[in-house]
């Protein structure tokens, strides 16, 4: 499944997240003004892998890369 491509909460258009103590591997990522819920923190990464694949291919990138820094 992909997500929409803009990271904004859905219900107040904010995009600062917040990452509450949790289990590990369990983590939930809430919105930082409203508390939407977007999910554990792993499926919201699966989510928009598929945004930075197409980033990385645009740019010639890969994770394998050497970067400066």
């Amino acid at each position: 499944m992909q997500a929409p491509s803009s990271p904004d909460c859905p219900e107040c258009g904010s995009r600062a997240k917040r990452f509450p103590p949790g289990r590990e591997g369990q983590y939930h990522v809430f919105c930082k003004k409203c508390d939407h819920d977007f999910g554990r923190y792993d499926h919201l990464v699966a989510d928009y892998r598929h945004l930075l694949d197409e980033l990385e291919a645009h740019l010639g990138t890969s994770d394998n890369a050497p970067r400066d820094i």
